[in-house]
This record gives structure tokens, sequence and C-alpha cells, in this order.
């Protein structure tokens, strides 16, 4: 820690020192051949080409670092320390996909922009949203690719959305080159779909069930519900808007993509990424300060004035440089952002 390094980044330092010191960390069997990645707290640079021979030495780090952000690689490497790529040794790649609810439709997530200050925050009815589109995306793993729930890993990232990670059996999927992955960017997206090569209209009267066996998107289009006359008036555009998964195109094609660290800390929300074991647990899970690992009340100084703010289920009025007794959630949350200075847990 540098004696230079401002208060607020000490405390919270502090809290996630304490934070790493006992959570458990939850990272593949094959860990020693991953690359981790670090986000700094002063200059936010990213620390790159680290490995760990074990849990014990990365928790160490962890604590003594404490960084804003911890990932590991979605590829596996025969030398994961290497500084090159080149030099990396490539084995292969898990499939990675990425949901960031505030690109869905619907999404009114809170954008601020102040004096150099820049607040993003999305809230409950945002991430439900992502959570029937993570839904949507597990029935095409499954029942389209063919993985199994053992093979598919999902969390939730701690901040705007939801991070699938495909872990196959067949090593043949890992070896999965980029212009193939971005193929099945494509296909989930429904990007390129001809609904007229998919069904042939002019020679039905209605939209018959058993299309569905057939599966894929035909098997999409029986479970969206659409009548046969919705599918003639709003055509590909309806079926894909309400069958898609609106992922990330750019993240599953890329090889070389990072994975945050389950039970680490995201750096933008104070929340930590939270592994959720099933489609249940999917269903259940709720957005809210109870997942922040910081609980309690904390005294803050504000850096702007803003009349009103929501966050969690709080409402906010902060005035510059005005001091104020609020929810260790909302202020760890503040305090990575700069919109407050964190003074005091209580």
């Amino acid at each position: 820690m540098s004696p230079q390094e401002p208060s607020n980044v000490r405390l919270l330092r502090h809290l996630l020192r304490d934070y790493y010191s006992k959570v458990k960390l939850d990272l593949p069997p094959d860990f020693m051949l991953r690359e981790f990645a670090f986000q700094t707290f002063t200059g936010r640079n990213y620390v790159r080409h680290l490995s760990f021979q074990s849990l014990a030495s990365l928790r160490e780090f962890l604590s003594r670092e404490t960084p804003r952000n911890a990932y590991y690689s979605a590829a596996i490497y025969r030398d994961p320390a290497a500084t090159s790529m080149e030099d990396k040794g490539l084995i292969g790649a898990e499939l990675m996909f990425d949901i960031d609810v505030d690109h869905i439709e619907g999404c009114k997530a809170t954008s601020i922009q102040a004096d150099n200050i820049s607040l993003h925050i999305i809230n409950e009815e945002c991430i439900e949203l992502g959570k029937n589109h993570e839904l949507r995306l597990l029935d095409t793993l499954k029942n389209d690719f063919g993985f199994s729930n053992d093979e598919i890993l999902i969390y939730y990232t701690g901040n705007r959305g939801f991070h699938t990670v495909v872990r196959p059996k067949d090593d043949d999927w890992l070896k999965l080159p980029s212009p193939q992955r971005r193929e099945l960017v494509d296909y989930i997206r429904g990007i390129g779909l001809n609904l007229r090569v998919l069904l042939p209209l002019r020679k039905l009267s209605k939209i018959r069930p058993e299309i569905a066996i057939s599966g894929g998107w035909r098997r999409k289009i029986v479970n969206a519900g659409l009548s046969y006359e919705e599918l003639i008036e709003g055509g590909e555009d309806l079926i894909i808007k309400r069958s898609y998964v609106e992922i990330d195109e750019q993240v599953t094609p890329d090889l070389s993509r990072l994975i945050r660290i389950p039970n680490s800390v995201n750096g933008k929300s104070g929340l930590p990424s939270k592994v959720l074991r099933d489609e249940s647990e999917l269903i259940d899970f709720k957005y809210g300060a109870y997942l922040s690992p910081f609980q309690g009340k904390a005294l803050v100084k504000a850096n702007i004035t803003l009349p009103k703010l929501r966050i969690f289920n709080d409402e906010i009025s902060l005035v510059k440089n005005q001091t104020l007794l609020i929810s260790a959630p909302d202020a760890v949350l503040l305090a990575l952002n700069d919109v407050v200075e964190l003074l005091k847990l209580l």
C-alpha cells in the first residue's frame, strides 16, 4: 500500500482484504493452467500474465494486493504466465456468454455524468429482464447444443448482468476456433434468420405443435406461443424479439476473454459475483443490498451534488462536501465510483 494512497482507497482496500481472507474461491480444477489478471485500484491498470499453483497462493495475493477486479482466463494454456499469447501455448478455451442487462430493451438503468464522475446503476427490474434472457440461453445450450447441467456454470457478475461458462466434456468444443464461435452467437441472437426457409408458411393454415419436434428455431417459434396471424404479420422481427438472447457479440468469439473469479468483488458495485447452481437458483435470485458482504452503516462525504439517487431500494440525496450516514452497501458502491469518500464503517 502506498503512503500516498487516498484514505478512501485505503479503507476500501481494508474491507476487501478482510473479505478475501475469509471467502471461499470457486475456481475450475485446472486453474493452474489459466492466466490470471487483476485491475488495480490506483491507475486502474491491468496486471496480466500471472498464474497460481494453489488456492492458498491466490488467496494470499488477493489479501495482499486487494485488486479492484479479479479474473481468470476462459482459455487453458501450457504456460499461462508467458507474457505473449503465442508463447502461452493455447490448449483450448471454454465457451463464454455475457448478458449485460442494460442492453436489453425495457431496462431503465440510471446513468449519471457529473464533475468527471461516471455512475451507472442497474435495478431489480433490469435484472429480472436479464434472468429471462439467461433462461433462454440455458434452453438453447441444453436443447439445441446438447450440453448438460454439469457442463454449464451460471453466475451473476456482481453488477449489470450474467456470465455463462460452458466447460464441455468433449474437448472438440474447447478447440472451436473464433469464426465458429461467432456462428454460435449468430444462431443464439437469430442473426440471418429467414422465415421463408425456416417454415413453408404458404402451406400452413396454423402453427402446428409437432413442428417443435424438429428442434432449433422451429421449436423456439412454437414455444414462443405465436399465432399464425402474428407470425405472418410480425415475421422474423417478432420471432427474434420473443426468442433471441441478448448476448454480447464480442465476448463469445474471443478466445482470450477473461472470466470474473466467482465470489470476487465487482469493482463497480461492491457486490460479489455469485454462482447460481441451476435454473431454480437463477429463478429465485433477487438483486438487492443483501448481496453485499459489507453490511451496517457508513459515514461518507459527498464529492458531487445529486438531488435524488436510487440505489438498491434506497433513495439518497447528496450535497457536495456534505457528510451523511447511509447504508454500507450504498456507501461502498458510491465510494468505488468516486461519488462519495468513505470515511468510516459503523
